[in-house]
């Protein structure tokens, strides 16, 4: 499963869930996550970060809900 995170520079939001979802994706070896800079790469017209996409789709702004993403992601399993 591919799970992209979407973040900036100088961002404290884009910091905390980075590293939440890297533990996470640590924790679930079926994860495969790739953490891209918005000022990198301009990413399929999104503005607001921090962001989480699943297999290129867009799964959300801001924190992240382990509970709702897991059941996300069951329903690509």
């Amino acid at each position: 499963m591919n799970l992209t995170l979407v973040i900036t520079n100088n961002c404290s939001s884009c910091k905390r869930v980075e590293a939440n979802m890297k533990l996470f994706a640590a924790q679930n070896e079926n994860i495969n996550l790739m953490v891209v800079n918005l000022n990198d790469v301009k990413y399929k017209g999104i503005i607001i970060v921090p962001a989480l996409l699943i297999e290129d789709e867009l799964f959300t702004y801001g924190d992240i809900d382990e509970k709702k993403l897991l059941n996300k992601l069951k329903q690509y399993s």
